[in-house]
């Protein structure tokens, strides 16, 4: 799963449907219903983790940290099911030209932007996978293209089965950051004709953007991918939809 959980914003009355305290049990009711082994979410701060970790229970770990150079800040974690996955190696890295300088960017970039990147075995078939977890800026486009270079200089040799998930503030399909990460030989995960992920707290329609992408490299077979547009509890859980992805490794060449 990806999904963008909102950061809280403060200035918001309590019953706005973008106040934390109205969506906090929207947002742990999609974790607990479809409990991701995988999940990379964003925009999470120190006051949602306990949120999070009440919601996936104490058999998945967090990983990631702050994306400021104290490790304050938004984060953009990796949630790994570790009864399923264990966890070999982790790293955070900052997409800029000093990727191991914590909260660096590149100059004109809005905010610091981080990829978790992990090496996980799956204790079911003991196949290694990697993957990443990320966050892009909204604007502008150039700052995203950076971004996601440093991303790919960080995946570069890789071997095995690749997952990166995460909100890249681009539209799938119909954005120069879309084709210069299916140029760099990753896969979508989900249907061309998906629904769009960033509805802003509305119905969405035919101009709601994909925001959210889960794609893959290497040997992966998708089993089955959709992007949940679900209120439950009647509530918008997020101004982004999450996007779920079932998938297996099929025993192809390596990332």
């Amino acid at each position: 799963m990806t999904f963008n959980i909102r950061r809280p914003l403060g200035t918001y009355r309590r019953s706005a449907p973008d106040a934390w305290f109205t969506r906090a049990p929207a947002v742990q009711a999609v974790l607990r219903t479809h409990r991701p082994e995988l999940a990379a979410l964003q925009e999470v701060l120190p006051e949602q983790l306990h949120h999070v970790r009440q919601a996936l229970g104490p058999d998945h770990v967090l990983l990631g940290g702050g994306r400021d150079a104290d490790g304050g800040g938004e984060r953009c974690l990796l949630a790994v099911d570790t009864t399923r996955f264990r966890v070999e190696r982790w790293q955070q890295r900052w997409l800029s030209a000093r990727p191991e300088v914590p909260g660096s960017k590149w100059p004109g970039d809005l905010f610091p932007r981080t990829l978790v990147l992990a090496e996980l075995t799956d204790r079911r078939t003991g196949v290694a996978w990697w993957v990443g977890a990320t966050h892009l800026d909204p604007w502008p486009e150039r700052a995203r293209l950076r971004q996601l270079a440093a991303l790919q200089r960080l995946l570069l040799g890789r071997v095995g089965p690749l997952l990166l998930l995460g909100d890249m503030n681009a539209a799938a399909g119909r954005s120069r950051t879309w084709d210069a990460a299916i140029a760099g030989g990753l896969r979508d995960t989900l249907p061309a004709d998906a629904a769009g992920t960033f509805h802003r707290y509305r119905e969405p329609g035919a101009r709601t953007p994909r925001l959210d992408w889960i794609l893959c490299g290497g040997g992966v077979r998708v089993l089955d991918s959709r992007v949940l547009a679900e209120r439950p509890l009647g509530v918008w859980a997020s101004d982004h939809f999450p996007v779920l992805a079932e998938i297996e490794h099929d025993g192809g060449p390596a990332a």
